[in-house]
């Protein structure tokens, strides 16, 4: 009886990492991305003030298989673009992510360089 007590255990564990499940999609790697207009003529980007390891998040939520929106890659350029004082990204990569069980969330990341080309 002991033997079947822990075959039951496990069953149980992996239809709960079964239905707990969490993905990350790699989306794009990106040079330079921006959400506004900038003006790149005559700049040399490496010359100008960077902020290495940016992450910039847009997230939503999900329950019971609902979700409340989705999640928009403007949104998480803004983000990251705010979190480092500036107005381009540099060496930007994006990834989809997101984990449901019951309730979730969808998430859309950039990762990258933040770059500051304007003075004010």
């Amino acid at each position: 009886m002991k033997y079947m007590f822990s075959k039951l255990n496990l069953i149980i564990i992996m239809l709960g990492m079964l239905f707990i499940t969490s993905c990350t999609l790699r989306l794009a790697d990106l040079s330079v991305i921006a959400t506004q207009n900038v003006k790149l003529e005559k700049v040399d980007l490496d010359k100008l003030p960077q902020t290495k390891g940016i992450v910039g998040r847009d997230e939503t939520f999900i329950f019971l298989f609902i979700p409340f929106g989705f999640p928009h890659l403007e949104n998480a350029i803004d983000d990251a673009l705010n979190k480092g004082n500036g107005d381009v990204m540099i060496d930007a990569v994006i990834y989809s992510k997101g984990w449901w069980f019951l309730i979730g969330q969808s998430v859309l990341e950039v990762k990258g360089t933040v770059v500051k080309t304007r003075n004010n």
